[in-house]
């Protein structure tokens, strides 16, 4: 991970302790508020918030929370992006009851880029044709995709969980916690990992793996190795 990422999630992790430890808590100025959307396949995502993602054939979006937080977040359509993201505010504004909780479903999903603090998770899977994956920032993620292709780049501080079925996968990992992809079932990938933490994979084609750093990767699926290079102190097992 770059060391200027670095500084700033730890510097969000001290500030948003608070708001971040209490998203499921539920302020007595707790509101619903359901607004209009049109449908998008690409998603931009910024902010502090929790994100549960479906898929459905219209689209929606529900945001519960601190009153004044769901005030606070701002939905704008730039070209064929469907961006949420949050007015400029200081850590001031939020308090230990602080909550938000953004629900989402869109009929289609090809390209997804998050950074900010906040879990996001898919509540169903999502069966797309090629999707492209971007995240920074600091929370956890849960997707369950379907997909002829995926490509996904993470720097994140948190824990990311993968799951379903693909054809193709290029996975970049260059952030600090644990990537289990073990149950994407993928006919061919190519890793790349310079991150901390533990990587899991499954694959059942040709695999590619590029390690750097102090990570270790583990993979299943008895694929055919077509390159495995290891720099630095960093290990690789077949399981």
């Amino acid at each position: 991970m770059k060391t200027n990422l670095s500084i700033i999630l730890l510097l969000l992790a001290v500030s948003f302790q608070s708001c971040t430890g209490n998203f499921n808590s539920k302020s007595e100025n707790h509101v619903s508020d359901e607004r209009e959307i049109e449908g998008a396949s690409k998603l931009k995502v910024s902010g502090i918030f929790n994100l549960y993602l479906s898929q459905g054939d219209k689209p929606a979006l529900r945001i519960e929370g601190d009153e004044a937080l769901v005030q606070k977040l701002k939905v704008n359509r730039n070209g064929d992006w469907l961006e949420l993201d949050f007015e400029k505010v200081n850590e001031k504004f939020f308090n230990k009851n602080s909550s938000l909780d953004v629900y989402l479903t869109l009929g289609d999903l090809e390209n997804f880029a998050f950074e900010g603090v906040g879990n996001i998770k898919t509540e169903t899977p999502f069966i797309v044709n090629d999707i492209k994956i971007k995240g920074d920032g600091m929370g956890n993620l849960k997707l369950e995709l379907i997909a002829k292709k995926i490509d996904a780049d993470f720097a994140m501080l948190g824990n990311i969980n993968l799951k379903g079925k693909t054809d193709e996968i290029n996975l970049t990992n260059d952030g600090m916690g644990n990537v289990d992809a073990s149950d994407l079932i993928a006919q061919t990938m190519t890793l790349k990992t310079s991150g901390i933490g533990r990587v899991a994979v499954h694959c059942e084609g040709d695999l590619s793996l590029i390690v750097d750093g102090i990570g270790a990767v583990s993979y299943t699926g008895n694929p055919n190795v077509i390159k495995e290079e290891i720099n630095g102190i960093g290990k690789v097992t077949r399981n």
